[in-house]
C-alpha cells in the first residue's frame, strides 16, 4: 500500500493542478457576478468534443486546437451571457440556479444526440506515452496538462492583477453601482469575465482529453463536483485560493484511492466538498487568495 503512495502524490498533484484552473474559471463567474454555473463541466465538454472529434475526423494534433478552443470557449461565454444570464441575473437565485442548470441539460444532451454515449479517447498524441522516475510512473500527457494549467493560471493572475481588464472585472466585483459611476461598463465586464471563465475550461477541456476518456453523462460531473469542492476549499476573490483548492481535492482523491479503495474516489471529493461547506464558507485555503 505504502509503495504506491508515492505515485498518487504525484498523480493527484498533476490532476489537481487541472482541477484548479478549471476552479479558477468558475470561481470568477462565482466571484465577480454572483451566479453559480452548474454546466461548467459541460462547457468543459464541448472543448473535450471538440477536440476529440476533429482529431479523429482531420488527423488534427490536439495541441493545434488549444487557441481554437480557447476563442471558442470566450465567445460561447460571452455570447451566453448576454443571451441567458443577464436576463436572470437580478432575479431570484432559483431562478439562476434553474437557468444554468437547464444549460448544463441542454450542452449535455446536445452533444450526446449529436456525437453519441460512448466514451471516446484520443489515440494518437504526440506527446503520449510515459516514463517512470524513482520508481513512480509519470504520464507525459498528465505532465504537459499540468505545465499548461500553471502558465494559464499565471496568465489569469497577471490578466486580473496588472490589466485595465483585470482591475475593471475587479472594481465591478467589489461594488457594482460604484464601478457604473467611475463609467465602467458592467454589462461587457460580466459578459467579458464569463467569456474568460469558459476560456479556461477550453484549455482543460483540450488538454484533458489527450488523457481522461469521455463521456457525455459522466465525465463533467467529475470536473463540476472537483472544481466545486475547489473552489469551496480555496474560496472566492481570487484565483491562487481555487488552485490550492484543486491540488487538495487531487491529492485526496488519489491518495484515497490508493490507500483505501479506489471505487470511492468521487465519494472523498464529496465528502471534502461537503467538510468545506459546513466548515469553513469563506475558504479554508483563503490564506493564499490574491
Amino acid at each position: 500500500m505504502l509503495s504506491i503512495l508515492p505515485s498518487a502524490i504525484v498523480d493527484g498533484i498533476l490532476i489537481g493542478l487541472t482541477y484548479g484552473l478549471v476552479a479558477a474559471g468558475l470561481g470568477l463567474i462565482w466571484g465577480v457576478m454572483d451566479i453559480v454555473n452548474f454546466a461548467h463541466g459541460e462547457h468543459m465538454l464541448i472543448a473535450m468534443y471538440v477536440t476529440l472529434l476533429t482529431a479523429a475526423e482531420l488527423n488534427v494534433d490536439p495541441l493545434l486546437l488549444l487557441p481554437v478552443n480557447v476563442v471558442l470557449m470566450f465567445l460561447i461565454g460571452y455570447a451566453t451571457y448576454f443571451l441567458v444570464i443577464k436576463r436572470v441575473m437580478d432575479g431570484p437565485v432559483l431562478g439562476q440556479v434553474l437557468c444554468t442548470f437547464g444549460l448544463l441539460l441542454v450542452i449535455r444532451y446536445g452533444i450526446m444526440y449529436a456525437a453519441g454515449p460512448t466514451t471516446r479517447t484520443i489515440d494518437d498524441f504526440v506527446f503520449a506515452g510515459s516514463t517512470t522516475v524513482f520508481g513512480i510512473s509519470i504520464s507525459f500527457p498528465e505532465v504537459l496538462t499540468a505545465l499548461v494549467s500553471i502558465v494559464t493560471v499565471a496568465a489569469l493572475y497577471v490578466l486580473l492583477q496588472k490589466t485595465e481588464t483585470g482591475k475593471a472585472i475587479r472594481a465591478t466585483a467589489q461594488d457594482k453601482q460604484a464601478a457604473q459611476v467611475l463609467g465602467i461598463e458592467t454589462d461587457r465586464v460580466y459578459a467579458v469575465a464569463w467569456g474568460i471563465g469558459l476560456a479556461a475550461t477550453g484549455v482543460a477541456g483540450t488538454m484533458v482529453a489527450t488523457f481522461f476518456p469521455v463521456q457525455p453523462e459522466a465525465t463533467p460531473v467529475v470536473w463540476t463536483i472537483a472544481s466545486f469542492a475547489a473552489v469551496a476549499l480555496g474560496g472566492l476573490g481570487g484565483i491562487l485560493g481555487p488552485v490550492a483548492g484543486g491540488v487538495v481535492i487531487g491529492l485526496v482523491e488519489n491518495i484515497g484511492a490508493a490507500v483505501l479503495d479506489s471505487s470511492y474516489r468521487q465519494l472523498y471529493v464529496y465528502l471534502v466538498l461537503i467538510g468545506a461547506l459546513i466548515y469553513q464558507r469563506e475558504g479554508i485555503l483563503n490564506w493564499v487568495n490574491s
